[in-house]
């Protein structure tokens, strides 16, 4: 009886002397966070991404979290829409990730964010290519620049096109040359360590030159009677020539003479371009200035062919003899699939009977992105 009275009075002192102990291992996890040296507030601060474990900097730029377990774990602290001072339109955003380990109370008094990297306008812009410049981060776990592309400001790491990749953090230029004749195109650069982003900049969008697709198109340049860059065919008893001394503009337009009182010898000029200078399902304008010692409705076809197109394209034209020049403006899409190769252009007649005809400043555009 004595034995369970004392294992009893064992039980219940032990049992007291548990109650009697404040929990252990939760802790407080505080500091301040600088930016540019000075003490930055609304930064967000959260320790590994939970939603009861984060804070924002007040004005002297402190926070506190509390209630964070004993253990290891990774505190993340990010500033959003920080605005550069040489560039008062644009915004970035900056974090940086640590690990920290919580077996007491921690305060961290000295957080340091990385400057922003900002992404500069966008220099020599050309017909298929420009140069992307950004400043340099200076953080110090700095691991490297991922520059990405798209045709929409909609742009991420997951929605972008990853065009460059430096490991050097003072190489801060690329010159893109994969891009199309006049197309817009917008551009953000991230910059990472080994615990994933730092920061990612602003977005600047800008657009490629556009391009006129045909050369000599006023006929200005000629070794004697043909137009350099063009080949002619002129068909049996016809001619095709420079008429240097009727022009729309300059001194020279090209003179197409058709010769048979009866049915259509065919006669056409052609060039060939390079065909990555095309963009698929794109708009393009064709114009020029004609005029005729004839009256007559009538057409021509724009034919653009290479190995993966062969676009005919019938466009009207209205043929008058009052020896006035008219001006065509016509507009036409390219198919979903134009290929890269060497493409011909031609400009090909079907007009019968004696006629004369004179063409001046032809010239093929894109004319929507």
């Amino acid at each position: 009886m004595k034995n369970r009275i004392f294992l009893f009075l064992i039980v219940v002192m032990i049992s007291c002397e548990s109650d009697s102990v404040s929990p252990t291992g939760v802790y407080t996890v505080q500091g301040y966070v600088y930016y540019l040296g000075d003490l930055a507030n609304s930064v967000t601060v959260s320790i590994d991404g939970q939603y009861n474990w984060s804070s924002t900097t007040s004005n002297d730029g402190y926070f506190s979290i509390s209630g964070v377990s004993e253990g290891n774990h990774e505190l993340r602290y990010r500033k959003e829409n920080v605005l550069d001072q040489s560039a008062s339109d644009s915004l970035g955003f900056t974090e940086k990730t640590i690990s920290i380990s919580v077996y007491d109370d921690v305060v961290l008094d000295h957080l340091r964010l990385p400057k922003v990297v900002y992404l500069y306008p966008a220099e020599d812009i050309g017909v298929t290519g420009a140069r992307v410049l950004w400043s340099p981060t200076d953080d110090e776990s700095f691991r490297e620049y991922k520059l990405f592309r798209h045709i929409t400001s909609g742009l991420d790491e997951t929605t972008g096109t990853l065009v460059h990749v430096s490991t050097s953090l003072t190489d801060t230029t690329f010159f893109d040359e994969d891009l199309e004749p006049y197309q817009e195109y917008f551009y953000r650069i991230y910059v990472m360590n080994d615990f994933g982003k730092l920061g990612g900049s602003n977005l600047i969008s800008f657009y490629t030159s556009n391009i006129q697709l045909l050369t000599n198109g006023g006929f200005e340049n000629n070794s004697a009677t043909n137009p350099i860059g063009w080949d002619m065919v002129p068909n049996t008893g016809n001619s095709i020539e420079i008429d240097s001394l009727f022009s729309y503009e300059g001194s020279n337009s090209l003179k197409f003479s058709h010769n048979s009182p009866s049915g259509c010898w065919e006669m056409w000029i052609y060039q060939y371009i390079d065909g990555s200078l095309l963009t698929e399902g794109s708009a393009y304008n064709i114009s020029m200035r004609y005029t005729a010692d004839f009256d007559e409705n009538t057409f021509f076809n724009l034919i653009i062919s290479n190995s993966s197109m062969n676009e005919w394209i019938t466009i009207p034209l209205e043929f008058n003899d009052s020896q006035q020049w008219s001006e065509l403006d016509f507009t036409f899409e390219l198919p979903n699939e134009v290929g890269t190769g060497q493409t011909k252009i031609d400009l090909h007649f079907c007009v019968e009977g004696v006629r004369t005809w004179w063409l001046d400043d032809i010239e093929i555009v894109k004319v929507t992105p």
